[in-house]
């Protein structure tokens, strides 16, 4: 009867047992790759969240958490400004854009260093050649003595108006308002006489890729 019964299903054509689960096992087979598909899916997804995420958080408390509060002043080394502490924070207070020029004063300074080394290096190679490198390193060094002469008669009158707050507020405020312009304009105008010698130093460094997610991905790749 047993046997009778099997061969009528075959004949049915109606799926045996074995055939169930044959096919049940393909089934799985088939669904294993398209589930390893669909969560390598969901991890990038969900780095690309996490990246999006974070640059949001970054931009809220960068700019709407202390959205009506002054900003605070944070300690920055910078190694070719003789200025105090106290009075770089005052200039950030009370003369940002005079502020904002130091601190790309230091970055120009660095770059000129830099550079100067490097050509050190190159005549050092090639000590036959030591008057091509001595003849470019010249030109940088220079440059690099200009710059620095330029900031450097902008820190006295910087230091006078400090103490000179500190000592009379009133008169303090008033000789921002007479001399932070022009202090602000000297400033600016020796930073593009060198940022014109600098440019060609920049233009050779990589760029990092536009825009929040690639710029995050360049950085995590140049952490690696």
């Amino acid at each position: 009867m047993g046997l009778l019964k099997k061969k009528k299903k075959e004949e049915s054509g109606e799926p045996t047992e074995q055939t169930q689960q044959a096919k049940g096992g393909d089934d799985a087979k088939s669904t294993r790759p398209q589930k390893k598909s669909f969560i390598k899916k969901l991890i990038v997804l969900l780095v690309i969240l996490g990246i999006l995420g974070g640059g949001g958080f970054f931009a809220y408390t960068k700019f709407f958490s202390g959205s009506g509060k002054d900003p605070v002043y944070k300690t920055v080394p910078l190694a070719h400004v003789t200025l105090p502490d106290e009075m770089l924070a005052f200039c950030f207070a009370h003369m940002g854009e005079l502020y904002d020029s130091l601190v790309a004063f230091n970055g120009e300074m660095d770059l000129f260093e830099t550079e100067i080394a490097r050509i050190d290096a190159v005549g050092a190679k090639y000590p036959d050649q030591m008057k091509i490198a001595d003849s470019e390193k010249k030109i940088w060094v220079k440059g690099k003595d200009s710059l620095k002469k330029s900031f450097e008669k902008l820190e006295k009158p910087i230091k006078e108006t400090y103490v000179l707050f500190q000592v009379n507020p009133t008169q303090g405020r008033e000789k921002i308002d007479q001399t932070a312009e022009q202090l602000i304009q000297a400033a600016k105008e020796a930073l593009e006489k060198a940022r014109e010698q600098t440019a060609p130093l920049k233009d050779a460094m990589p760029k990092p890729p536009e825009g929040l997610v690639g710029g995050t991905l360049y950085k995590i790749k140049k952490m690696f």
